[in-house]
């Protein structure tokens, strides 16, 4: 089995895996690790505008993710790309055990694994449209929040025609209703009775209409997304998600509920790089 060694183990590479990464280094920590299953960035990649986190001013969110991806670059940082499975304590270390069965033992370990999205159970149901063409497709975009709001304008400039389907009064930033309003996108509100599956795409039965379309997107919440783990990390404490396990934090949208935005994920985990570094002294 094969064993590798960090001081600080850092599970998740979107901005508050990064923002921790980033601040240890500085701080004299060398012996970092990001552990990543997929690409660098997290759910930052979906977004199809970035406005308001700093630095990162009116961009897509994949041009947001080259913007970090250079911070791992500029700051030599490791990122290992793999899938945490399970996760356990032992004497002074963590151990992280990977997808292939290998093993990351760390001093330090900060969990940044974000959320996972809820589904409907639609076959083949979507969680994020995909940065493509989508001209001559329809698509049905269930939710009422931001992401709802924020995936039915991608599809519109990638040329698709979305149709917004929420239970009641939009959850969304104002500024993205506007936008969908502007842009003449359909919004039906009622409730999603049931569906069924066709040749080519959907037929939705959805308030007082059908609804024919070639793909669904599911945007009505996410969850936290935490690796199995042999112990219990009792209460989280902010800003830095310490827990009551020693040397154990869980930082960014994992922890972070209904104020789950970038900024906040990236402040963090640059607080809980300042713990680790601060108790090093």
């Amino acid at each position: 089995m094969q064993k590798r060694r960090a001081e600080v183990a850092i599970i998740g590479a979107g901005p508050a895996g990064i923002a921790c990464a980033q601040q240890c280094i500085r701080q004299g920590i060398e012996d970092v690790l990001l552990i990543e299953r997929d690409r660098p960035g997290g759910l930052l990649y979906q977004a199809n505008r970035i406005e308001n986190f700093p630095g990162l001013r009116d961009m897509s969110g994949r041009e947001a993710v080259e913007e970090l991806t250079d911070i791992i670059s500029d700051h030599d940082l490791t990122v290992l790309k793999d899938e945490v499975t399970e996760i356990s304590e032992k004497k002074n270390s963590f151990e992280s055990v990977m997808k292939d069965g290998s093993v990351v033992s760390s001093n330090n370990l900060v969990l940044a694994t974000g959320t996972k999205p809820r589904g409907l159970g639609i076959p083949d149901e979507k969680y994020h449209p995909e940065w493509r063409d989508h001209t001559y497709e329809t698509v049905g975009v269930v939710g009422g929040g931001d992401a709802a709001y924020d995936y039915a304008l991608r599809i519109n400039e990638l040329g698709g025609e979305s149709v917004i389907l929420q239970r009641g009064e939009p959850k969304a930033l104002q500024t993205l209703i506007d936008e969908v309003k502007r842009q003449d996108i359909r919004v039906l509100n009622g409730e999603l009775k049931d569906w069924e599956v066709e040749e080519r795409g959907y037929k939705l039965n959805f308030g007082e209409e059908i609804l024919k379309c070639d793909t669904v997107v599911v945007a009505i919440g996410r969850e936290p997304c935490v690796p199995p783990m042999d112990f219990s990390y009792g209460d989280v404490k902010f800003p830095s998600g310490s827990t009551d396990v020693d040397r154990l934090y869980l930082v960014g949208s994992l922890v972070l509920g209904g104020y789950r935005h970038a900024s906040l994920a990236w402040g963090t985990g640059l607080a809980a790089a300042m713990d680790i570094c601060n108790k090093k002294q």
